[in-house]
């Protein structure tokens, strides 16, 4: 069986274009050759190394700025999540049972640092008229207004977390005495408050004066 001269270039040409070409191999220059072996060693070195940078995917910065505008996402909930107002809109829902809680702490609030403040913080120097004294107390009343500012959000917080007791004790404090709703043993109770504060400030300012 003869086999023709043409059919072998075609199946051979037919081969070497289905086959995927192999890159052209690059040829040493002369200088390249004259070289020494050590220095021949290092550039060779150095082009594989240059040729694996190439090819090498370059990490770009939206990874890492997508990491942290998740974290910062993730910090804003939590803040948001401990919000006053929130805090705040919780407690509403317990109705006067949750306003309750957060007077009796506002309550306790103002008259133990008042106290505090008066006796051992910006202590009193002795007798200074009722003039001085009265203009005392409304400096350490501004004193612990403004402290009640900046822990307005941990006494919220106690508020909420009471609201449930308080609301069981309200519910006994209207029972007990006989009142005919919740709404009129809250007032009673806020108006004892609200008596045992203004009792206790005169009565300090005017022991000072």
């Amino acid at each position: 069986m003869s086999i023709s001269l043409s059919s072998i270039t075609t199946t051979t040409s037919l081969f070497f274009d289905i086959a995927p070409h192999a890159p052209p191999l690059a040829i040493p220059s002369a200088p390249f050759l004259r070289r020494p072996a050590a220095a021949k060693t290092r550039l060779l070195r150095l082009s594989f190394a240059n040729s694996s940078n190439i090819h090498r995917p370059e990490s770009s910065g939206f990874d890492s700025s997508s990491e942290e505008k998740q974290g910062s996402n993730g910090k804003d909930k939590f803040f948001q999540a401990t919000s006053l107002k929130e805090i705040l809109t919780k407690l509403k829902r317990y109705g006067v049972s949750g306003i309750l809680s957060y007077g009796l702490l506002n309550t306790a609030y103002y008259l133990t640092t008042f106290l505090v403040v008066w006796f051992y913080v910006a202590p009193a120097p002795g007798r200074m008229g009722y003039l001085a004294a009265v203009e005392r107390f409304l400096k350490v009343m501004a004193m612990v207004w403004a402290g009640s500012q900046v822990t307005k959000i941990i006494r919220a917080g106690g508020a909420l977390a009471l609201a449930p007791f308080v609301d069981r004790g309200l519910s006994w404090f209207t029972l007990k005495f006989g009142f005919k709703s919740q709404g009129k043993a809250f007032a009673t109770i806020a108006g004892l408050c609200f008596g045992l504060a203004f009792l206790m400030f005169v009565v300090v300012t005017l022991l000072s004066a």
